[in-house]
């Protein structure tokens, strides 16, 4: 694994001597970064922070992060072959099947939003807020590890 070296890793790629659990590695420090990073931006700065807003950073972290892990291990981990191209090409239709779900839970957010909060109070974050957003999300990364396992499998079948 190199974090310096580029010229290294092209010629390791150019090679194909980037085995499975080192593609995993980058993978999945890149998306754990990323998710650290977009969390960050999200929390900053809250007008009246409460414990539903801490429930909701933690779980977003903690949710892709070992969802991915979970994705890896699916694919059979280090043994496992092309999880990036599985874990990328799956999680994106899982996604756009996700999105016809979320959407009107949006819109039952919406509702709820002017009937709890109206006019110009404040909103402040409450369980309805977050409860159902991090359910949805476990059952994405669920629904891809499923996927991806039926792909391992029915390809080891053959």
């Amino acid at each position: 694994m190199y974090f310096w070296k580029i010229e290294k890793l092209k010629e390791d790629i150019r090679t194909d001597n980037v085995r499975e659990n080192d593609r995993f590695i980058y993978a999945f420090i890149y998306i754990s970064l990323s998710v650290i990073g977009m969390e960050a931006m999200m929390y900053m700065p809250i007008e009246s922070p409460n414990i539903w807003d801490t429930v909701y950073s933690i779980s977003n972290l903690i949710i892709p992060i070992a969802g991915t892990f979970f994705a890896y291990k699916a694919n059979g981990g280090a043994n496992g072959s092309d999880f990036l191209g599985r874990f990328f090409s799956i999680n994106f239709v899982v996604s756009i099947r996700f999105i016809a779900l979320l959407i009107p839970m949006l819109i039952a957010l919406l509702a709820y939003y002017m009937y709890t909060f109206p006019g110009n109070q404040e909103i402040v974050t409450t369980p309805i807020d977050v409860i159902p957003f991090q359910i949805w999300l476990i059952f994405l990364y669920v629904h891809i590890c499923k996927h991806i396992s039926d792909v391992k499998n029915s390809l080891q079948a053959n």
